[in-house]
């Protein structure tokens, strides 16, 4: 007869949970913060039920590059919504001419009211 597996006293974490981090996780057992790190993937900050912020593993101990494409990043996804807002308003088909007019109308306006341009 085979045996039965033995049940663990925790339930193994769904994949979308494996991502996730308490803050009383970060703060009650950090080597197993170490450990998920380890894998070389992002986990998401919980705090409330509501993610709060990203804890990502930094190659060779270099931040600086880790910060410049998190920057990058929030600059590209940044741009990708003021694309979208400009296609939904109809900014995106304007052209040379009517931008420039715009830009001329916006500076006429600041200076009538004393604001540097």
């Amino acid at each position: 007869m085979p045996k039965k597996p033995k049940k663990s006293a925790k339930p193994a974490p769904k994949k979308s949970d494996t991502s996730r981090l308490t803050y009383r996780e970060l703060r009650n057992t950090p080597s197993l913060v170490w450990e998920r790190l380890s894998n070389d993937e992002p986990l998401t900050l919980v705090a409330d039920g509501e993610a709060k912020a990203l804890v990502i593993p930094v190659q060779d101990g270099d931040v600086a590059i880790a910060l410049e494409a998190y920057r990058r990043g929030r600059a590209m996804i940044s741009l990708r919504r003021i694309r979208e807002r400009a296609r939904k308003n109809g900014a995106s088909k304007m052209t040379l001419g009517e931008i420039n007019e715009v830009i001329r109308e916006v500076r006429a306006e600041r200076r009538a009211r004393g604001e540097r341009t």
